[in-house]
C-alpha cells in the first residue's frame, strides 16, 4: 500500500494533518512504511532504522504511537496539551523496567517524565499513544515535529 491510498482511508477531520506531517517528515529525511495489521494497516515514519511514529487503528479511532525520549524530556511541551491529552498520557501503563520488575529481553526500557508535576514512569509503546483527531491534532503535530527534530 502507498501512502496516497492510506490517507483515503483516514477520517477527512483529520486527513489534512496527516498529509501535512507527511510532508514535513518526508522533508526531514524520514521514510514510511506501511504495513497490515489486524486492526488496520499501520503507517510507520523511520529514519536510521529507528521508528518516530506509528499510526494505528483502534476501536476508538486512529491514535498516534510516538516514541518520543526527547519530548519526554521537554516538560514545556507536555505542560501546554489539553487536559484530555494529559489524561491519556497519565492513564498509559507503567514500565515494569523502570520500576523494578521483568519485562521482555527485547525491552529498551520506557521513558520517566514528569506531567503537571507528577513523575511517570510509562511503557515505552503505551507512553504516547494518543488518540488523533480535530481536537489533538495541532498538539499531536507539534510534538511530532519537536520529536523529529531531536533525531
Amino acid at each position: 500500500m502507498k501512502f496516497t491510498e492510506y490517507q483515503d482511508l483516514l477520517p477527512l477531520e483529520i486527513r489534512e494533518t496527516v498529509q501535512i506531517i507527511h510532508a514535513e517528515l518526508s522533508a526531514m529525511g524520514f521514510t514510511e512504511e506501511i504495513k497490515e495489521a489486524k486492526s488496520g494497516p499501520v503507517l510507520s515514519y523511520m529514519k536510521d532504522k529507528k521508528v518516530l511514529l506509528n499510526y494505528v487503528y483502534r476501536k476508538s479511532g486512529i491514535k498516534v504511537r510516538l516514541y518520543a525520549a526527547g519530548t519526554a524530556a521537554c516538560e514545556d511541551c507536555l505542560a501546554v496539551l489539553p487536559d484530555s491529552m494529559k489524561a491519556e498520557l497519565k492513564k498509559a501503563a507503567d514500565c515494569k523496567k523502570l520500576n523494578g520488575q521483568p519485562c521482555t529481553p527485547a525491552c529498551p526500557g520506557g521513558y520517566t517524565y514528569t506531567l503537571d508535576g507528577e513523575l511517570l514512569k510509562k511503557c515505552r509503546s503505551m507512553a504516547f499513544l494518543m488518540t488523533l483527531n480535530q481536537k489533538t491534532a495541532e498538539y499531536i503535530h507539534s510534538l511530532i515535529l519537536h520529536e523529529a527534530e531531536e533525531r
